[in-house]
């Protein structure tokens, strides 16, 4: 990354502001993400990425797939192949600092304070082990030192939680035997099951039935309200983010492009992609329009973008001033940030999702 990107990085503090920064369980701070390529380069799939998440709060990282809003969920309890992968900035939870833990203190981190529910829940449950097996050598891996009757006790209650409606029978399920909305909590299950403060969800109601992901976003819903758990939801879906959460930050191309409470950002989109990514989605009430907007073309590769905005080749409102320099957020309004130096010519857009 060069120095003129940096610094365009650099001087947009936050991206999502928490409402009491001082109180966030989460902060992440100007994270960049690299791999290794080719010649023994390292590429940035992520770049200054920025955001608080306050206790019993739900932010949505929103965004068309390949966008990085994996990668940025993943970095959060250093999940990808460090080997092959180089993190930049900082990320803490409850004030620790992510990037500088043993993988001891790591091991402690995950599936303790923070669950993770993974996009595939196949990829994440262990075939030859029935649903309750998994579920107590979690607990157990965590050094809890309960009885048996006191685990079990602990991961039916977990099921409970993640809407089991039978979960001494799950306990002796395996994978196999269960439907994909009965994984997905499972899932849930498992990552509730040691009680933590903050819940990373990628994805999870991909492949899943309308009803079924209602199901499950009421779940989310309910952990937030009853238990104050805080809450990281990745999708590209804008209903799923105007039902559930309480902030969003929408990525494109490895930046957070604008970021604001849900209610701001549905009634007032100022960046061309939030708005692109807005008509592109169904009301969740009355008709249905016959055709729905589409945001011309793809996410192309960052290494076919130019040294400007990353969303020029697909903006209708691009100028040749666009091209020249990385754009740094600028703030719009409370809370509300926005990448983007066209906005007075991004005509006032309105539209009723929730």
């Amino acid at each position: 990354m060069d120095e003129t990107t940096k610094n365009a990085h650099a001087t947009t503090a936050i991206a999502a502001d928490a409402p009491d920064a001082s109180g966030a369980l989460l902060r992440v701070d100007n994270l960049t993400v690299s791999f290794a390529g080719q010649k023994k380069t390292m590429v940035p799939a992520i770049e200054g990425v920025s955001y608080e998440v306050a206790p019993g709060e739900i932010l949505g990282i929103v965004g068309e797939s390949g966008c990085g809003k994996s990668v940025t969920a993943f970095s959060i309890l250093r999940l990808h192949d460090e080997r092959t992968t180089r993190y930049d900035g900082h990320v803490e939870v409850n004030g620790h600092d992510v990037f500088s833990m043993s993988q001891h203190e790591l091991h402690a981190l995950r599936g303790g304070d923070v669950g993770f529910i993974f996009q595939n829940p196949m990829s994440s449950l262990n075939p030859l082990m029935t649903i309750g097996q998994q579920m107590r050598e979690t607990v157990t891996a965590h050094g809890s030192g309960l009885s048996k009757a006191r685990i079990r006790e602990q991961c039916l209650h977990a099921l409970r939680d993640a809407g089991a409606d039978e979960p001494e029978e799950w306990m002796g399920k395996y994978p196999y035997q269960m439907s994909g909305g009965q994984l997905q909590r499972a899932v849930i299950g498992m990552a509730l099951v040691n009680g933590p403060k903050l819940l990373v969800a990628d994805e999870p109601t991909t492949a899943l039935d309308v009803t079924i992901q209602m199901q499950l976003l009421r779940v989310l819903m309910r952990l937030r309200d009853e238990q104050g758990m805080s809450i990281v939801l990745i999708t590209h879906d804008m209903g799923v983010v105007a039902q559930v959460c309480d902030r969003v930050a929408v990525m494109y191309l490895g930046e957070i492009v604008e970021s604001a409470s849900v209610d701001e950002l549905f009634a007032h989109p100022r960046h061309p992609y939030t708005r692109g990514l807005l008509e592109a989605t169904p009301p969740l009430e009355g008709p249905h329009p016959e055709r729905l907007s589409t945001i011309p073309g793809s996410v192309p590769r960052l290494a076919e973008v130019g040294p400007g905005c990353r969303f020029a080749s697909r903006c209708p409102f691009v100028a040749e001033e666009c091209k020249v320099a990385p754009i740094a957020l600028q703030k719009v309004g409370d809370h509300h940030q926005a990448r983007c130096i066209r906005l007075e010519h991004v005509s006032e857009f309105r539209k009723v999702i929730a």
